[in-house]
């Protein structure tokens, strides 16, 4: 059975059943792996990445799997906003990718959200960058816009992650022509823990150089 098969066999009822579709998106991951993918190297991306597990789906499967579910919930998007919160708490590497995908694509005027907030709200006190970074680039990617200044200034005083996340929004927004506010730059310039890891000390930089 190929992962066509597999989400074709899912009941409509399972496919729009938050209760069922972690279990379900957990089988749909492991299909299309593959087959010389080492796993000593998966194990330690993920206890590198603080991830509960990473299986190593490619990027076409994952959408493919979001398509699924996207379209099984059309007239549903309730249901995609209020699957973010268990996929992000279970933590594999494939649920906050597939978290990134529902988060650009989820209709949110209908759900009366917006894909910053559900996102902020889903974070855990610790988050590893690469997958703050993968939400960001997928959310400004589909085209929304980015966080507003009030949103960017709210993290950025905050503590936790959420000036992590302000930071990667900060710089991806840059890069589609934002420019970084004053209080931003300065802010950023007082702010030496948010340089975690090598990424986020570049990032910084970078955003600091146009100042």
């Amino acid at each position: 059975m190929d992962l066509d098969d597999f989400l074709g066999n899912v009941s409509i009822r399972k496919s729009r059943s938050v209760r069922a579709l972690p279990a379900i998106l957990r089988e749909a991951y492991t299909y299309n792996v593959p087959a010389l993918i080492m796993k000593s190297s998966t194990d330690r991306l993920s206890r590198d990445g603080g991830y509960s597990f990473f299986l190593g789906t490619p990027d076409d499967a994952m959408r493919r799997i979001a398509s699924w579910l996207i379209t099984r919930n059309s007239d549903a998007p309730n249901n995609l906003a209020a699957l973010i919160r268990p996929l992000w708490a279970r933590h594999g590497r494939e649920d906050i990718a597939m978290c990134a995908l529902l988060l650009a694509n989820i209709d949110h005027a209908r759900v009366g959200t917006s894909p910053w907030k559900l996102l902020a709200d889903s974070l855990m006190p610790h988050e590893p960058v690469e997958g703050l970074l993968l939400c960001v680039e997928e959310i400004l990617r589909s085209g929304r816009q980015p966080p507003s200044e009030n949103q960017m200034s709210g993290w950025l005083q905050s503590n936790g992650v959420l000036p992590t996340l302000a930071l990667l929004c900060i710089h991806a927004s840059m890069i589609k022509g934002r420019i970084p506010t004053e209080e931003e730059c300065e802010t950023l310039r007082k702010m030496d823990e948010l340089d975690v890891s090598e990424l986020t000390r570049r990032i910084r930089a970078r955003i600091l150089e146009i100042d």
